[in-house]
């Protein structure tokens, strides 16, 4: 419940029980339920996918856990990630040699003096997410359309995202607060296409609360046991379609999906 309502409240001298509170739909989400769809995860929030932990929203249980829930179980995922590690569960070619680490460190290094400038840029982060938000409601089945789409829409919005991924190489950063915020415009844009791929992707509508195909208004039953997956791979997002699995096997790792 939000802080301004119950002032409201207190304001006109009333209740929840005399007067209803209006809402608005706000948050949709791609898939049902606050959680990632296509795995199980155990008490320690380990995944069916083998390597892949989930805390808070993604991990279920409850709704609106994505910061006390995230930190609770962020902790739980660590420890057992921890005991695993010392129990020499990960393979030797997921751990990263000094040498590797040194030349990854090189590259995001570069990348980050790329954008290290003291002029002030043609436009700024803000603007920039201002106009991404606009796409994404006008476009991707955002507040603006009452969270209906079609795949005309989604394909301008896929274009339109594309075209202000590529203005962020013309950013700049005069301090480290700077940097941080244009990596956080450019994360939000990755989350966006992949947002639009998967809403692309799945020719049904299953939560017609948090979406509506307008090209498929319907549930279709061969989707009842199918999840739609993505990678995210040279600057692209590849869609991946598999079935979910009908019991808890943590015995049986990947395949889950």
């Amino acid at each position: 419940m939000a802080p301004s309502q119950t002032l409201k409240w207190m304001e006109a001298g009333k209740g929840p029980s005399e007067e209803n509170v209006e809402i608005e739909g706000t948050e949709p989400y791609i898939v049902g339920g606050h959680t990632a769809s296509g795995y199980w995860v155990d008490n320690n929030r380990a995944t069916t996918i083998e390597g892949l932990y989930a805390a808070g929203d993604v991990a279920g249980g409850c709704p609106q856990k994505y910061v006390t829930g995230a930190l609770a179980e962020g902790k739980l995922a660590a420890l057992d990630m921890v005991k695993q590690f010392k129990a020499g569960t990960l393979k030797e070619a997921d751990i990263q040699t000094e040498t590797e680490i040194k030349v990854q460190e090189g590259e995001i290094l570069s990348q980050y003096e790329k954008f290290r400038n003291e002029d002030a840029p043609a436009f700024s982060v803000e603007e920039l997410e201002e106009a991404m938000q606009k796409v994404m409601d006008a476009y991707a089945g955002g507040i603006g359309t009452n969270y209906r789409y079609n795949e005309k829409q989604l394909n301008i919005a896929e274009e339109k995202i594309g075209q202000l991924f590529a203005l962020t190489k013309d950013l700049t950063a005069k301090d480290t607060d700077d940097l941080l915020h244009i990596y956080e415009v450019k994360e939000r844009l990755v989350v966006c296409k992949s947002v639009i791929a998967h809403l692309k992707a799945r020719k049904e509508t299953r939560w017609r609360g948090f979406g509506q195909n307008m090209g498929y208004p319907g549930t279709k039953d061969d989707w009842d046991k199918k999840a739609v997956n993505s990678v995210y791979e040279n600057g692209k997002i590849k869609i991946l379609f598999r079935d979910l699995t009908q019991t808890p096997d943590f015995g049986q790792k990947g395949g889950t999906l």
